[in-house]
Order: C-alpha cells, then structure tokens, then sequence
C-alpha cells in the first residue's frame, strides 16, 4: 500500500515527497504550529516526530478524534509525543 497510487490521488510515498518542505518548514519555526489536516497527513506526520516508527509503516498509525496530538522538541534532539482529549471525561466512550 505505501507504493499503491489511489485512482485520480497520490500513494504514501507521493505524499511523503509532497510534506518534506512543510516539515522542514514546520521544524524551523520558533512558534507553536497548528496543523490540522486528513488522517494520511497526520500518520505520515505522527511516523516522522516518532523515532520509533519508519514512515513507510505510517498507513497502520491510528489517529484518535477529537485529540489534540503535541509534539515537543526534546533536548539533545527528537520529540516528546503527548495526547489531550477535547472531549469531557463524560463524553468519551
């Protein structure tokens, strides 16, 4: 699937190729970034902040909805992940 073009879209790795400038962009800015977008960008995404999880097994990744999902740079380099619900406890399943 990370090579399969979709009729009429672009495979996993076409939108690899499409997001290097965003996350080169995304990883020089001195602000916090907003991104919101499709699940197959944030999977792709969520594989590249992670150190332990190669972009070309991206497709397997789950997105929680209604998950603000943040990525802090740590020191000496890399990402800390953390996850916050938008949901109130009495509304999540």
């Amino acid at each position: 699937p990370y090579f399969t073009r979709f009729p009429g879209g672009e495979s996993y790795s076409d939108l690899i190729t499409r997001l290097e400038p965003v996350i080169i962009d995304m990883e020089q800015q001195t602000a916090p970034v907003l991104l919101v977008s499709h699940i197959s960008v944030l999977q792709t995404l969520i594989a590249y902040f992670r150190e332990d999880t190669p972009t070309n097994e991206c497709m397997g990744l789950e997105v929680p909805l209604h998950t603000v999902i943040k990525f802090t740079p740590s020191r000496g380099g890399g990402w800390v992940e953390s996850r916050h619900s938008l949901l109130l406890q009495s509304q999540q399943q």
